[in-house]
């Protein structure tokens, strides 16, 4: 009975250290978070203003009728957009 009192001490030991261990990384690894959006913010990046490049009717089409084979008439086109 002794060697199991000291196996249940030796493992709430352990594992309370592992605990304080992880909520020291936590409250740590905010610090630094909040350090670094403090003295090193992002910039604010305007938006750039898209161009739009019209897609042509056929490729529209050609497009919609692929996705109606591929999923048997049971999708739709909602939105192309042209990568550049």
């Amino acid at each position: 009975m002794d060697q199991i009192n000291e196996a249940l001490m030796l493992m709430g030991v352990g594992m309370g250290t592992v605990f304080l261990v992880l909520l020291l990384v936590i409250f740590c690894s905010r610090g630094l978070i909040a350090a670094i959006n403090r003295w090193f913010p992002e910039k604010e990046v305007a938006p750039a203003v898209a161009r739009v490049a019209a897609i042509p009717a056929r490729t529209l089409t050609a497009i919609t009728a692929a996705v109606n084979v591929a999923t048997k008439g049971k999708g739709r086109v909602v939105k192309v957009e042209r990568k550049e």
